[in-house]
């Protein structure tokens, strides 16, 4: 793949300690993007610039995503008349933003300010398209959770992967290093990299990068390189004033008065809520829009809700919304000095790149083997008795975590794992109760987890079975020691015994609900059966044939968009911000209700019916842009999504292959518990029938 200058600038700009880019305010980095496309276009000799006009050398298409409906909508505009056959129609058609697909604008004069005004308006969609690319290529690590870095290979090498065919003479070297080069070591410049020199100073994109006094010092450098390339220094010089315009902008208008939900006299809406809070937190929506205010019982919080909050929370989050305060109980519960779901900035950044290894799809599929004999050893156990469908999965789900990442189960202890956890829920993250209810149980419970972690812990010392291992609890060892700060002593023992909580209620509770759905849609349980029978005849399952499992899949997605788990997701606003036209100030407390946008009926159409077809390729309704978040989104998106999702497909196809279950009794309605979570309540009861193999 060859690079773009867009995709450049975004490198550029890339703050690696933040897991983003540098903040710069968003119309100078919009328009650096439109400056790079059409100086890209220039290289390419489709079009040639100076102050005065645009003008369009070829039609033909270059063949790049980035750069042809770019250049179609400027052949369109110069002919009159639709671009030259093998030109992208759409941006469909090309695989570029959808966001691109504007009319051309016949009749305005064919400056390059025309075009950089029109191509900034599509700042978002070039930014998200070429850092999807960048992720493609392997010079960037995963950007869909919010959170971007350099690959490894890119960290160590300083350099791009070779594109396919390339000779190893090729290696582009990174693009900050080249800069630096230039500005700070005389050396003559690329073409195209006094082009990114000249833009980024033009748009003023090195205060993101630079300190104050390297740019006192690269001043006369920068003065000497802006100048050195025409089409360059033509389209710098028009993207400085259209810059210069938009700082002198008029400020906006006052905010408008933030909408208020209504409730009851000093409970507020609190009784409304709690009979179904995701019910209640849609219809607000609905009725509200995308930012509203409630009352619980005298205590006022703002609520984020649907596809545009979404969408805003997963751009802006990390720069204005900070998860420490929610979680502050927890921790001095705990004695803890931090969590991963409670870190923010730098530090939250790389204890996140520590864990993602740990929760891995891939972690899940090379232990297949052991999670499908956890299974059956389950099974085993729900002979001749009525079985709690909660516990039944959250047993499954975390002895399977326990196994897979400390080689050790908690099933001796799962009952002070469920209670310690549930009372930490409800008492300082939900705050339904005050923990004096419950303190002498909680610290009976706790001290016997710490017994069974200390435990775990000392089989993997030097001389302990574990010792050699590669799983979690040595990774975490390894950690404390070469990073005592991100890793003291105090947080170790949370850390071991984070994979025996962590999907109990998530992937646990997720699971109740989809064996809920196969028994209240039996046809769908013969389609899971069959696949299931299907791939175990043909020997165990494998990471390649519980990707053929499409049914289960589907039953699975819609389980989670159904009966999502998690309505809200508690922050504090760390710095004032203004959304959807109203202000919102620093300090105050902010939930975003992330999961309102599956029951959006412009997204889901009839959003309470248990629908799989939602996921076929034709409707594909998940695929739209933060609508579909059942693992959370932005920066702290669930880490263990691709495990979860494995695990829940493959506990399913183990379960129904092995075994003849039926509700108890068998018309059981679901009902839903709220303490300490959303789950279905204890009468979800099942029996197992028979055993089928």
């Amino acid at each position: 793949m060859k690079l773009r200058l867009a995709e450049e600038v975004l490198l550029l700009l890339l703050d690696e300690q933040a897991g983003d880019l540098a903040s710069v305010p968003e119309v100078r980095l919009h328009h650096a993007l439109a400056g790079a496309v059409l100086m890209d276009l220039a290289f390419e000799d489709r079009i040639d610039t100076d102050l005065e006009k645009l003008m369009l050398v070829s039609a033909e298409p270059v063949g790049d995503a980035l750069l042809d409906p770019v250049l179609a909508r400027i052949a369109e505009s110069a002919n009159g008349a639709p671009a030259s056959p093998g030109a992208p129609a759409s941006p469909g058609a090309s695989a570029g933003p959808s966001a691109w697909a504007h009319p051309a604008a016949h009749g305005r004069a064919a400056t390059a300010e025309h075009w950089l005004r029109e191509i900034a308006k599509d700042g978002d969609a070039i930014r998200e398209a070429a850092l999807g690319r960048l992720v493609r290529a392997g010079i960037l690590e995963s950007a869909e959770q919010g959170l971007i870095a350099l690959s490894r290979y890119v960290r160590r090498a300083r350099r791009y992967p070779l594109a396919e065919g390339a000779a190893a003479d090729q290696a582009q070297q990174e693009v900050r290093l080249r800069v630096m080069q230039v500005l700070f070591d005389d050396d003559v410049p690329d073409p195209r990299d006094a082009a990114i020199i000249g833009l980024a100073d033009a748009c003023g994109l090195f205060d993101g990068v630079l300190a104050k006094d390297e740019l006192a010092d690269a001043a006369d450098r920068l003065d000497t390189v802006r100048r050195l390339d025409l089409i360059g220094r033509t389209v710098s010089q028009v993207v400085r004033g259209l810059v210069q315009e938009a700082d002198r902008a008029p400020a906006p208008s006052p905010a408008a008065p933030i909408p208020f939900a209504k409730g009851l006299p000093v409970v507020g809406c609190a009784l409304e809520a709690r009979k179904n809070l995701t019910d209640f937190l849609v219809k607000k929506h609905l009725e509200l829009g995308p930012l509203f205010k409630v009352r619980f019982l005298g205590h006022e919080v703002y609520i984020l809700a649907g596809q545009e909050a979404n969408t805003w929370v997963h751009k802006h989050g990390k720069r204005y919304l900070r998860s420490f305060e929610p979680w502050s109980g927890f921790f001095q519960q705990l004695g803890l000095s931090k969590i991963l779901t409670g870190m923010d900035g730098g530090e939250h950044v790389r204890f996140r790149r520590f864990n993602a290894t740990l929760y891995s799809r891939g972690r899940f599929e090379s232990n297949i083997d052991t999670a499908v004999e956890i299974v059956r050893s389950e099974i085993d156990a729900w002979a001749g008795r009525s079985v709690g469908g909660v516990h039944a999965m959250q047993r499954i789900v975390s002895r399977q975590l326990g196994t897979i990442l400390t080689h050790s189960s908690p099933a001796d202890y799962m009952d002070d794992f469920l209670f310690f956890f549930d009372t930490l829920l409800t008492t300082k993250i939900a705050r339904q109760r005050p923990m004096w209810l419950y303190a002498r149980r909680f610290r009976k419970a706790r001290r016997r987890i710490e017994e069974a972690v200390a435990d775990v812990v000392k089989e993997h010392k030097p001389g302990g079975r574990w010792a050699d291992a590669d799983d979690m609890v040595n990774d975490l060892l390894e950690l404390h020691e070469s990073d005592p700060v991100l890793l003291p002593e105090t947080d170790l023992i949370f850390g071991v015994m984070t994979p025996y909580l962590v999907g109990l209620d998530t992937v646990g509770v997720s699971s109740a609900y989809m064996l809920y759905s196969l028994f209240k849609h039996p046809e769908l349980l013969e389609r899971v059966r069959a696949e299931a029978d299907a791939i175990f005849a043909e020997g165990p399952p494998t990471a390649r044939s519980l990707r053929r499992l499409e049914t289960t899949h589907r039953v699975a997605l819609e389980t989670l968009r159904r009966y999502p788990i998690v309505p809200v997701i508690p922050r504090q606003v760390s710095t004032s911000f203004e959304f959807a036209g109203h202000h919102v100030p620093a300090g105050e407390v902010l939930l975003v209700a992330a999961t309102v946008s599956h029951f959006v009926p412009e997204l889901f159409p009839d959003p309470y019916t248990f629908d799989i077809d939602r996921y076929l390729p034709g409707r594909a309704e998940h695929r739209q842009r933060n609508a579909f978040v059942p693992f959370g989104l932005g920066s702290h998106r669930c880490l263990g999504a691709g495990f979860a999702e494995a695990q829940i497909i493959l506990n399913f196809a183990t379960v129904v292959h092995e075994a003849e279950i039926a509700m108890d009794p068998p018309g059981y309605e679901l009902t839903t518990s709220t303490l300490p979570t959303i789950r279905p309540d204890k009468r979800f009861r099942f029996r197992l029938v028979g055993r089928r193999r």
